[in-house]
């Protein structure tokens, strides 16, 4: 069945080689920028080699591509991880910051993301935080300051809950921390040049801005801010907790349902343009792919997004065509590409729960729906697809769910039929509301109906909490279960193709060495 479904979906198969190459980088990186580079040029010479001796030799280009993948992994990572890596000095040293994005206050503090110039040689990006005062409450993006304090490594020894803060920080390119005291900074100077990704989050501010004059605050403020514009500093952590035990996080972060509903209202506006002339279903297609990267782009271009956007993309320019890519062909390829560019997306979070939800609703609702009776009325069919869509994600997420934040969501598939609706509607009206701009009377009306409709939103998913066992806690796992799991998962599938004795002892045998493995690491 593996062999089968590598067969089908190429682009699976070349994530494999990827994939261990980038995980053999973090944990084993070059840190020569000379090997590197030699490593990447010796990837390419092996291919065209390959390539020229393929007609004598047909499986060598096959062996050589796969080598290649797993090299290019591998160095690629390497590169990224070497921009952190830092001899620290044992004292408070004098250095020059230039501050790249805008100030985030903390209790007693300033946090400062910051580039530290020609230090050892180059430059690296570091958090400052800067004690409060009148003086720091100055501080804006561009300011470049003279600066004495410690430069500092990471750690991990703070995080109580397994978060792996370190590795946090080196895939985003931090290289460190310092806490600078009162009066051991001084500015040098202002510098108005910014960078596209600041001049997109000052528009998103600008929107923020619009939504806090037409009256949202408080809760409704950060729930519209981050379904409409990607951004989630407001919200709380009473909030973040209340959709998280609620089973509904993912509504919080832009991802395929957002694109998705932007996706199908454009495709529902041009589709009719089609049957007049080919050309204006190219152009259409041409506008909804610009729309929905215009999108992701102002939204800050999260690996969610990416990964959405992305598909979309492929789905509209296949539609041209009328032979359509697999589905999951089209996860592959999305998958490769952007691990081609970025390698460390495939230990972040956020990349690997959306790839595993969207795979989970390709290979797992299909199946599940089939197990469900044929609703006679449109309204239950809705439903039904609502169910088996949001059942399928989270046996596909559950056990990564559970890695990495010790929780399972009991209430799920409740809160899941019952918001999505909301969202959708929240969604659409929040683009209304802006579009209207120029009608300030209608703008108002729509503002003051999306206030009650998030009011509502979070009402009901309070209540929701309240439940009895609504989120069961304090679930711990590690890596090997994770994996068992998903072999149990596989068999499982396997054994419903083909119900033979042999698959069913299988996929018994994967559960009850999980089972064992789990009581042994809970015993010990």
């Amino acid at each position: 069945m593996l062999s089968a479904a590598f067969e089908r979906h190429p682009s699976l198969r070349l994530l494999v080689p990827l994939a261990i190459g980038i995980t053999c980088g973090w944990y084993l990186h070059l840190t020569d920028a000379g090997w590197i580079l030699a490593l990447m040029l010796c990837c390419w010479g092996i291919l065209i080699a390959a390539f020229l001796l393929s007609k004598r030799c047909h499986w060598s280009f096959g062996v050589a591509l796969n080598i290649c993948l797993a090299g290019w992994g591998y160095a690629l990572t390497s590169w990224q991880l070497s921009k952190t890596d830092f001899i620290y000095p044992n004292q408070p040293v004098f250095f020059k910051a230039v501050i790249k994005e805008t100030p985030v206050e903390k209790p007693r503090t300033y946090l400062l993301p910051a580039d530290v110039l020609a230090f050892q040689g180059q430059t690296h990006r570091f958090l400052l935080y800067v004690a409060k005062d009148s003086a720091s409450a100055s501080i804006t993006r561009g300011d470049t300051l003279l600066v004495q304090a410690r430069l500092q490594a990471p750690n991990n020894d703070a995080m109580t809950d397994g978060f792996d803060y370190v590795g946090y920080l080196k895939r985003k390119g931090i290289t460190g921390t310092a806490y600078v005291a009162k009066g051991h900074w001084q500015q040098n100077g202002h510098s108005e040049k910014v960078g596209w990704m600041q001049e997109l989050q000052d528009y998103r501010s600008k929107v923020l801005n619009i939504y806090r004059e037409l009256g949202f605050e408080n809760d409704n403020l950060a729930v519209l801010s981050a379904l409409t514009t990607g951004v989630k500093e407001d919200l709380s952590d009473e909030l973040r907790e209340m959709y998280s035990v609620a089973g509904v996080s993912h509504v919080l972060a832009l991802s395929g349902l957002h694109l998705g509903l932007i996706y199908g209202f454009l495709l529902l506006l041009f589709m009719p343009l089609w049957k007049r002339n080919v050309w204006f279903k190219y152009l259409s297609l041409s506008i909804i792919i610009v729309s929905l990267w215009l999108f992701a782009i102002f939204t800050g271009l999260s690996t969610s997004v990416v990964r959405s956007a992305t598909m979309f993309s492929i789905h509209a320019i296949a539609s041209c065509r009328e032979e359509r890519p697999a589905s999951l062909h089209v996860l592959g390829l999305t998958a490769l590409g952007m691990l081609m560019i970025k390698p460390l997306w495939l230990l972040d979070v956020g990349f690997q729960l959306s790839f595993v939800a969207v795979a989970s609703i390709l290979i797992l609702q299909p199946r599940i729906s089939l197990m469900l009776p044929e609703p006679s009325s449109g309204v239950v069919k809705k439903v039904k697809d609502i169910f088996t869509v949001s059942l399928a994600a989270q046996i596909g997420t559950a056990p990564l769910i559970i890695l990495y934040f010790h929780r399972f969501s009991t209430h799920f598939l409740l809160s899941n039929l019952l918001v999505l609706p909301l969202i959708t509607l929240i969604m659409y009206g929040g683009a209304l509301m802006l579009l209207f701009s120029p009608i300030s009377i209608v703008q108002e009306w729509l503002a003051k109906v999306l206030n009650s409709l998030i009011g509502f939103l979070n009402d009901m998913l309070h209540q929701l909490t309240q439940l009895p066992m609504a989120s069961i806690d304090n679930l711990w796992t590690n890596a090997l279960e994770v994996m068992l799991f998903y072999c149990c998962i596989y068999l499982f599938i396997r054994y419903l193709n083909l119900r033979t004795a042999g698959r069913a002892i299988s996929a018994l045998g994967c559960i009850w060495l999980l089972v064992s493995c789990h009581l042994l690491n809970t015993i010990i």
